[in-house]
């Protein structure tokens, strides 16, 4: 593993992004911040540290006991951007939100969670909502960290089979991740449907390659569908703007 350290100190106001997970979500992420951004010009943008690992483990094979951790990766590109001192990170990748205590508890400045994030959409858009469904990577899932928020504001969450998993949002992430954003959508679109007919009101795209592939969805039906992506730059500009 390579050890990179920031050189100099940024003025106030900057934004540390810790992405590579994958490249094309880390990507979207910042374009929706961009698209999102009141700015005129290039100088009321915000200033973007990326640290742009694509070589960090896979999240989902770590939880699943099927590869190493992490965590050492995540734990050099905090004290990157500490080193920098941005004034606020941002982790677009759901799974590595697996490990956020930790890396949080590294941040000198404030880490913001996609999940929490996500979770205040739902309430913001459908307030009424009891059942919310969450698709995202298996690794997400099998450490509850939506099925643990959801339910402490007192949702009740929904997550596909183990069958679903195999034959439908895992290889749909995949697909996206290979930039096969067509033949990922229609397995993703399958999986979400699934979730509509086991009762779900609204459905989360908990894992940052799903949106991508869903596109269409989130253009048309914004009230059922959740972007986590567009969630934590909501947050992020929050944080920064006001």
């Amino acid at each position: 593993m390579t050890s990179l350290n920031a050189s100099i100190q940024l003025p106030p106001g900057w934004l540390g992004v810790i992405g590579g997970m994958g490249p094309l979500a880390t990507s979207d992420f910042l374009r929706k911040l961009t698209l999102s951004t009141t700015a005129q010009t290039d100088q009321q943008h915000i200033p973007v540290l990326l640290y742009g690992d694509c070589t960090t483990p896979d999240r989902t094979a770590s939880v699943l006991g099927e590869g190493p951790s992490p965590l050492p990766q995540l734990l050099a590109a905090v004290d990157f951007l500490n080193a920098a001192n941005v004034q606020v990170i941002a982790m677009p990748c759901n799974s590595a939100h697996c490990w956020y205590e930790d890396l949080a508890k590294r941040a000198k400045m404030p880490f913001l969670h996609i999940v929490d994030a996500s979770a205040q959409q739902v309430l913001a858009r459908n307030p009424h909502a009891n059942t919310i469904g969450v698709l995202s990577t298996e690794g997400t899932a099998h450490m509850g960290i939506y099925s643990q928020r959801l339910s402490a504001l007192g949702l009740k969450p929904l997550v596909p089979s183990e069958e679903d998993f195999h034959q439908l949002v895992s290889p749909g992430i995949a697909f996206v991740k290979a930039g096969d954003l067509e033949a990922g959508g229609a397995l993703l679109r399958q999986a979400a449907n699934v979730l509509f007919n086991r009762g779900a009101e609204s459905v989360i795209l908990g894992c940052t390659e799903i949106p991508l592939g869903m596109i269409h969805e989130l253009e048309n039906d914004p009230l059922r569908f959740i972007d986590s992506t567009q969630s934590l730059v909501d947050a992020t500009l929050l944080h920064l703007r006001g």
